[in-house]
This record gives C-alpha cells, structure tokens and sequence, in this order.
C-alpha cells in the first residue's frame, strides 16, 4: 500500500533557543482505533508526529473523511519544570492549554489556543495539553507540501528588577543594553514605593545607597542568557555582562558594589 504525508503538528516552546522542550505527544485511544481502521499511519518525528494516509492505485486517498471525523492527542513532559517557564495565563488554574485547527485562518500555520480540562497521567506527570484535529479541515494536495500544524507554546514575561546596593558617595548610575533591546529605568522616590524588597534591603543595610532599575517590559523566560547588560557610573562601565535574574527569583536581582 502507498502513503503519502496527510499531515504534520510539530511542538514549539518558546523558552528554549535551540533544544527542545522534552515532550512527547501521544493519540488517544479513540484516535489509535481510528487510525488502525482507516489504515493510517503515524510516525513520531523530533519535534512531534506526521500523519500519512494511504493512496489507492492512481494516488487517490483511500479513506473517506467525514465532516465529523477528528484526531485528539495529549501532550506530556518526561521532565518537571514546565509550568515554571510556560505562560498559560489566558486559561483557569483547573485548565488544560487545548490547541485546534478549527478556526485557523487559512494562511496560518499555528494551531489556535484555548483552555479544557483532562486528568491525565503519563509515568507520573500530568497531561499538559490537548491537540484537536478536524480532518475535514486538513487542506490534502499531491501537489502541495502537505499541511504543516503547530503546537506553540510561550513563555512566561516578568519585567526585572535590579537592586543595587552601593557605598553612600555612589552618584549616576544607569543600566545599559549594548544590544539595545532593552531598556531600564531608575526609580525615584523609592520611600514612596510600596516595594518590600526595597523596605528590607534599606534596614538591612543602613550604611549603603539603594538603587532600583526596572526594565520597561516584560522580558520573557529564555534557556538563554541574555548578556551586554551592562551598568555604569557616571559614563564609565563598572559591570560588563550583570546577571540575569534566575527563574525561581520573579525577575529581582539584588547586586552589591563597592
């Protein structure tokens, strides 16, 4: 029997830079009985899964799709950490992401996203995601690339914060983005503020000046450093690459100068 590739979801999180998320994408079980009767195939890839349908003689698709015939799938990490760096803020704490072609423009690659529940577990991690495909809706010409679905997943944004402790005789100082990328702000009028982390920081070390910089945006997680982050005192550089903010710490980085 001939196959040909109906189509492919790959899973894309944002957070990483090169490596992969570690996440595997399993049919259901309706779906896996689906498939063995209508003879498809599928094949796990790096990234995902391809579907492939069979093709009769002259290259015509064997099954015949039905308006109601759809494809589910659940989406599981093999590693913990997932909800520390992935933005599921348009969903309910109880929810689930849940991703689907119904409503995807026909221009666009990126399934759409909304919210469902399920309570799942796969060697002892709950199910994250669920993928519906309408099969009716998957665009199949030989003659086209076959269509292309993807999972996307965002990471979370928090704007950071740098809490710079310096001697009393410190003056001017300023946070600078060589990549100008970013930008940073210094607080003023930090009594003003109701800011704990300052309020501890101030009766904590009584002898030193506070510093507050606040970056204009959100910055999202990211696997990878983000470096020439660099602080200066009146015009000179005195940190070349300051570091960021770890995940676990919200975007607050405390750092203490002479």
């Amino acid at each position: 029997m001939k196959y040909n590739e109906f189509f492919q979801i790959t899973i894309d999180h944002q957070y990483f830079s090169d490596a992969q998320m570690d996440l595997v994408l399993i049919p259901e079980e309706q779906t896996l009985q689906f498939l063995r009767k209508r003879h498809f195939v599928v094949k796990h890839t790096s990234k995902g899964l391809k579907v492939l349908i069979p093709l009769d003689e002259k290259e015509n698709r064997l099954p015949v799709i039905k308006e109601d015939d759809t494809l589910s799938f659940n989406v599981f990490p093999t590693t913990s950490g997932f909800d520390e760096i992935t933005d599921t803020s348009m969903i309910d704490n109880d929810s689930i992401l849940f991703f689907t072609n119904k409503g995807l423009k026909n221009d666009s690659k990126e399934l759409v996203v909304s919210g469902t529940t399920a309570n799942m577990r796969k060697n002892g991690f709950p199910v994250i995601a669920k993928i519906k495909i309408e099969l009716s809706r998957v665009d199949f010409d030989l003659d086209k690339e076959p269509t292309l679905y993807q999972v996307i997943f965002k990471p979370k944004t928090v704007k950071w914060k740098y809490y710079i402790l310096s001697g009393i005789a410190t003056t001017k100082l300023e946070i600078k983005d060589r990549d100008a990328q970013l930008t940073f702000g210094k607080l003023e009028n930090l009594n003003d503020i109701p800011d704990k982390i300052a309020t501890a920081l101030s009766l904590n070390f009584p002898n030193k000046q506070l510093f507050v910089f606040e970056s204009s945006k959100a910055i999202h997680y990211s696997d990878t450093a983000r470096k020439n982050i660099q602080l200066f005192q009146n015009e000179n550089m005195i940190i070349k690459h300051l570091s960021n903010p770890d995940i676990s710490d919200n975007g607050i980085q405390i750092i203490k100068i002479n």
